[in-house]
């Protein structure tokens, strides 16, 4: 599903590796936490699997697409088959959450018909089937990042990444956000979070591939582990 190898990442005004000589395998409906200090490489590795950044060396393939090969008019079809979710929620805060929510599906033309179908299906998996109507600023924190959830699941990515999602929210609200990523996965979406938080990665007990100055230190089940 998600294929690491021998990736090197140096950005170019930089010295050391953001990612240095990285090799992994994410298989298929697999739930995988990627855990590291500030500046270990963990946002780098995501942005690569979105193609927003490519690697200096190394191969890294997604879905079966060599990430390396994708042309650049290609990229948009690419990252349909992925959902994201985010620290900042980035909804657009003039719009409602049920057109929040449809936006993906109008951006890849889907049919108003199946629109008003799938839409609220997926406000009802995350919970806010009632909330439809309100804007992003009538909103909790929590309750952002689950539409947030409902737009990257609307379109039904093989995968979802999410960069902290739990950054900006409370440990109630933490907590919440976790059991619906971890429904999701058990209804086959492989799902990759990047996270600081040690309490929800210990409590979730999933694979956690651990990050230090860009090099894979630790790849095991289980809890955070310090180094």
């Amino acid at each position: 599903m998600i294929t690491f190898e021998n990736v090197t990442k140096i950005y170019e005004k930089g010295t050391q590796p953001a990612v240095d000589n990285i090799s992994l395998n994410i298989e298929k409906g697999e739930f995988v936490f990627i855990v590291g200090n500030s500046g270990s490489g963990k946002t780098t590795m995501i942005e690569m699997m979105l193609k927003e950044l490519s690697p200096t060396s190394g191969e890294i393939t997604v879905n079966g697409q060599q990430l390396n090969k994708l042309k650049s008019g290609k990229i948009a079809k690419y990252r349909r088959g992925i959902g994201c979710v985010f620290q900042d929620f980035r909804l657009l805060k003039d719009r409602n959450v049920y057109e929040n929510v449809a936006f993906a599906q109008r951006v890849i033309e889907k049919p108003n018909r199946m629109i008003k179908k799938r839409v609220p299906e997926v406000l009802t998996l995350v919970g806010l089937a009632d909330k439809y109507r309100s804007y992003p600023r009538e909103l909790s924190g929590g309750e952002q990042q689950r539409v947030a959830l409902a737009r990257a699941l609307v379109n039904r990515p093989d995968i979802l990444l999410a960069d902290e999602p739990t950054g900006n929210l409370d440990p109630k609200n933490s907590e919440e956000i976790m059991e619906l990523l971890d429904e999701i996965n058990q209804r086959g979406t492989t799902v990759v979070v990047v996270t600081h938080n040690r309490e929800i990665v210990d409590k979730m007990q999933k694979r956690v591939i651990r990050l230090k100055k860009g090099v894979i230190i630790g790849d095991e089940k289980g809890g955070y582990i310090e180094d």
